[in-house]
């Protein structure tokens, strides 16, 4: 990003913690680089798979391998 877009980017968070919105904290997010979002706690379904596996999602379309890296 260029200066003047990180800069703004830096505030805007700035301002969202002085507002207590958000918080800063060390946990461990459910990324989805095929969905391309992130996902809640309350929304992750935990499966345990010995090989990749494609599961439907709901609210998307086709089905997505899981256990692949």
């Amino acid at each position: 990003m260029d200066k003047n877009l990180t800069t703004a980017v830096k505030e805007a968070f700035v301002r969202l913690h002085e507002k207590k919105l958000i918080y800063r904290s060390n946990r461990l997010v459910n990324w989805s680089c095929k969905m391309r979002t992130a996902l809640s706690e309350i929304e992750v379904e935990y499966v345990d798979v010995t090989q990749p596996t494609k599961f439907k999602i709901p609210n998307h379309s086709g089905e997505y391998t899981f256990g692949l890296m």
